[in-house]
């Protein structure tokens, strides 16, 4: 009688462990703040607080920083770019892990807060320039394409024509640069294109005459020599 009687009581101690067990949770399956991460991993290998789900105060809870994004879920901005982790996954979109996400030139949080540029869009006015060169480099408006409106895109002056992105008129000879190499097929570069004497400008809105031909009527005497010498008709065979 008495062997069954201790038999019982052991069973009963045996049982309220198990229960205690169970209802305590084992120490690695215990997520105090239920951040995705076991107590013991925060405590004894990634050093975040197992009480508070989000240690660094980013946006991020440690579980997705260490699970989900890569991100150091001890350093509210990985990348040093100026945005908090979470700003840059759920609100713009941009890479945590790099300070320039679309890999312009131009650091993630310059891109949102200064120049109000694509953040992930490398040539946010689509002008052949990348938005990071246009700011450092040309001093050109990364959301404008044509900054000087002569009728040339930033990206044309700078790669096709070595005109001045910020000049309208590059050669100053009164016709725009657009105007030059679009319509009249001038140089944008060289004042007097035919070399006749007179600007290209002057040629145009002044005389009408021919900025790519010296003589524009044919009769042997050069423009600028009809004008400026003669005070004869450029225009007119004399």
């Amino acid at each position: 009688m008495k062997v069954n009687q201790s038999i019982a009581l052991v069973l009963v101690f045996v049982l309220s462990v198990c229960v205690h067990a169970q209802d305590s949770g084992s120490p690695t399956t215990i997520d105090t703040d239920k951040d995705g991460l076991y107590d013991n991993l925060e405590v004894n290998t990634h050093n975040t607080d197992p009480n508070v789900a989000d240690t660094d105060g980013d946006g991020l809870e440690d579980g997705e920083e260490i699970y989900d994004y890569n991100t150091n879920p001890l350093l509210k901005d990985s990348d040093g770019d100026g945005l908090l982790d979470g700003d840059e996954v759920k609100i713009h979109q941009t890479n945590p892990l790099s300070a320039d996400s679309d890999l312009d030139g131009l650091a993630d949080k310059e891109e949102l807060n200064v120049y109000n540029t694509g953040v992930l869009v490398k040539d946010s006015d689509k002008d052949g320039l990348l938005d990071g060169i246009e700011v450092n480099t040309h001093k050109t408006d990364p959301n404008v394409g044509d900054t000087d409106e002569d009728g040339l895109g930033d990206g044309e002056e700078i790669y096709d024509y070595n005109t001045n992105p910020l000049l309208k008129d590059s050669d100053w000879d009164g016709l725009l640069d657009g105007q030059e190499i679009n319509e009249h097929k001038t140089s944008a570069l060289e004042p007097d294109t035919d070399g006749d004497g007179l600007t290209d400008g002057e040629e145009v809105e002044r005389h009408k005459t021919d900025p790519n031909v010296g003589d524009s009527d044919g009769d042997g005497l050069g423009d600028g020599v009809e004008v400026g010498e003669h005070g004869t008709n450029p225009l007119l065979g004399d």
